[in-house]
């Protein structure tokens, strides 16, 4: 084959990448890869989800953000709440469509004693023919942890596929997750940090493990009634010298008016949580077991909704398109029946010591009425109008209400405007994004029984207002963006200090401002982040200012290598942070000890090479470390991550 030849078949890499509204199915364009080097060490699990979170220090590790607007709750099982970030739901699911195959693998590698991590994950997607596209990711994380009973690891993936024909169209997926980390409910002397005993040496509160499952299935397909129209078309092909002319013709196109869509989506999670030796030490009270513990609890959520869209491709006098839905979903709620305790016999060691050391008290009597089989049913109807075409302007308004069932009443109306104009010689952008919610409490926050807790509330509904709006305006030297958000909360629930689900009657306000301002010049970079945040009450603490900050060289060696060499910082001001409760996987409220005012700094490298699309870095985390006090706590009795060097690499493969 000639060279001519070659260049005539050679294919070039066209990518377009989506995701899909978990409930009405309409498509959201999404940017293709991420090719950038930049900030690589910075990109992981946590650092993606928040600038700022509590952890347990671990790189597997319930988490709940610092930032009130950053925390996601994907699921209706509210033991997986602390786990959002490892979640793969279907809506987060990314569908391809690719001219060439595509695929990518990490590794990121922490180093330090009694403490290596490994975070992998691979990637792969490419068009078996031109409608049709699979794909598939994995990811794997583990820590062996710091300190006593805390290791953890996770497997997170997805296999997904797409059809995109003239009429019918599908997408599905079939995402995966599995976690299971050691508890140790922090250090038993926070003190012992400032000693000389080894981590592994410090005791601890307890030991425990949790165990998380959710699977999901995902099949979103509809059928478009459409209509053709021509559509000119300008292409290049070689003439008879071999030299590229431009030419055109004319394409027939069909251009949907009216798809009649159904989603079908299912999500089986389960939570575990064990104890070898329930310790009664630990928590206020023992209900099933005196020796162990075992509980688990999980919830099986069946969904079909069937829909009517106009689309907006056609309808161009009225500029937007409108849907119309009806949906239907099928809940199972599966924890242990109740039963009574049996009190152990006199003289009978429990946790070492004879039986009389405890209170009788201790151990209770579970009701009847607290039974964890139960199958609930909701009905909603729904409507959706949105203009996402255009150069200027783009909306969406949906709401939806459900109209039989267990959560009867519940409703929801979202909206969002977004518009772009020229100012001098650069673009602004505006947004704006409002809801109203009426929510229903999670089954489980209503009733539960386990080893150590059980309830049985009729807590309200929970109301929330939110209005927020952002401006942007990027210039060549400085990127200023800010965004203000405020949320009304009336009948909010949280976790008290003892880990029993209460609800405040009243109304709180969340009022925040996310100031984004980054500095760019041809040699040195700032990058800014300066969150403040108001809470009306303490049922919802927030330290009042997060700062996040990142100073850099950015230039390009040898021509083929893009270096950034750079050294951040992450600090947020002392509050009453909530503390985990490991058989619960809440974090709870306290008024007792704050954290804060301490800085981690990290120092990076980052190496882009730039013909085989090779990403490497390497990191000194937490480098201040070694010379601060070490008196630096993500929450009440869990220090924060310490001095480590970590190292990974990034590469993509594609034509």
């Amino acid at each position: 084959m000639t060279t001519m030849q070659a260049a005539e078949k050679a294919v070039p890499t066209v990518m377009r990448a989506w995701q899909l509204h978990p409930l009405t199915g309409i498509a959201d364009t999404l940017p293709t890869v991420d090719t950038s080097y930049m900030h690589l060490p910075m990109r992981d699990v946590l650092n993606d989800y928040s600038i700022s979170n509590i952890t347990n220090a671990n790189l597997i590790s319930p988490v709940q953000s610092r930032i009130y607007f950053d925390r996601q709750r994907k699921v209706d099982f509210i033991f997986a709440d602390a786990y959002a970030p490892y979640i793969i739901a279907p809506q987060n699911v990314k569908f391809y469509h690719t001219t060439t195959p595509y695929s990518s693998v990490s590794y990121n590698k922490g180093f330090v004693t009694d403490l290596d991590q490994n975070d992998i994950r691979f990637m792969f997607t490419g068009n078996v023919s031109r409608r049709t596209n699979l794909g598939m990711t994995i990811d794997y994380l583990n820590s062996f942890g710091r300190f006593s009973s805390q290791e953890g690891k996770t497997v997170f993936g997805s296999v997904f596929g797409s059809y995109n024909g003239d009429h019918y169209s599908l997408q599905g997926a079939f995402t995966w997750n599995t976690l299971s980390n050691f508890e140790n409910g922090g250090l038993l002397h926070p003190t012992d940090l400032q000693g000389n005993l080894k981590p592994q040496d410090m005791p601890v509160k307890m030991q425990g493990m949790s165990k998380l499952r959710y699977l999901s299935g995902y099949l979103n397909h509809y059928y478009s009634i459409c209509v053709e129209r021509e559509r000119k078309v300008n292409y290049r092909e070689r003439d008879e010298e071999g030299k590229w002319v431009k030419k055109d013709s004319i394409k027939i196109e069909y251009v949907p008016v009216t798809t009649f869509r159904h989603v079908f989506e299912v999500n089986d999670a389960s939570k575990k949580y064990i104890e070898k030796t329930a310790r009664q030490n630990f928590y206020p009270n023992i209900y099933r077991d005196i020796k162990q513990t075992n509980d688990t609890a999980s919830c099986l959520t069946i969904r079909n909704s069937l829909s009517v869209t106009f689309e907006e491709e056609f309808n161009t006098w009225l500029h937007f398109g409108a849907m119309v839905y009806a949906m239907n979903e099928v809940q199972r709620h599966m924890a242990p029946i109740g039963q009574a305790v049996t009190l152990p016999a006199a003289g009978e060691q429990v946790f070492g010591n004879p039986v009389p050391i405890f209170p009788d008290t201790a151990f209770h009597a579970v009701p009847d009425t607290l039974y964890g089989d139960r199958w609930t049913n909701n009905t909603y109807i729904g409507a959706a109008l949105y203009k996402n075409r255009g150069r200027f302007i783009h909306y969406g308004f949906d709401g939806n209400i459900c109209l039989v069932g267990y959560k009867l009443g519940e409703f929801q109306v979202n909206g969002h405007l977004d518009a772009g104009f020229k100012l001098g010689k650069d673009s602004m952008t505006l947004a704006a994004t409002a809801y109203v919610k009426n929510e229903t409490p999670d089954y489980y926050v209503q009733h539960y029984l386990s080893n150590h807790y059980r309830w049985d509330n009729e807590f309200s509904k929970t109301y929330r207002f939110y209005v927020g709006g952002e401006v942007a305006y990027p210039t060549q030297w400085v990127k200023p963006r800010l965004k203000v958000s405020f949320e009304n909360i009336t009948n909010h629930i949280y976790f008290d200090n003892q880990g029993l689900p209460q609800q405040h009657a009243g109304n709180i306000q969340v009022l925040a401002a996310d100031l984004q301002l980054n500095i760019t010049t041809p040699w040195v970079n700032l990058d800014n982040s300066v969150v403040y945040q108001h809470s009306s009450s303490e049922y919802i603490p927030l330290p009042a200012l997060t700062l996040y900050n990142n100073l850099y060289y950015h230039g390009t060696w040898v021509k083929a290598l893009d270096v950034q060499i750079g050294v951040d910082m992450r600090l947020f001001t002392k509050y009453y942070a909530p503390v985990l409760n490991p058989a619960l996987g809440q974090f709870c409220v306290q008024q007792v000890e704050k954290v804060g005012n301490y800085p981690v700094m990290n120092v990076y490298a980052n190496f882009y090479v730039k013909h085989i699309r090779l990403k490497l870095f390497a990191q000194y985390q937490h480098f201040n470390a070694s010379f601060m006090n070490k008196q630096y706590f993500a929450m009440p009795g869990y220090p924060m991550a310490p001095d480590m060097f970590r190292a990974g690499l990034s590469w993509h493969f594609y034509k």
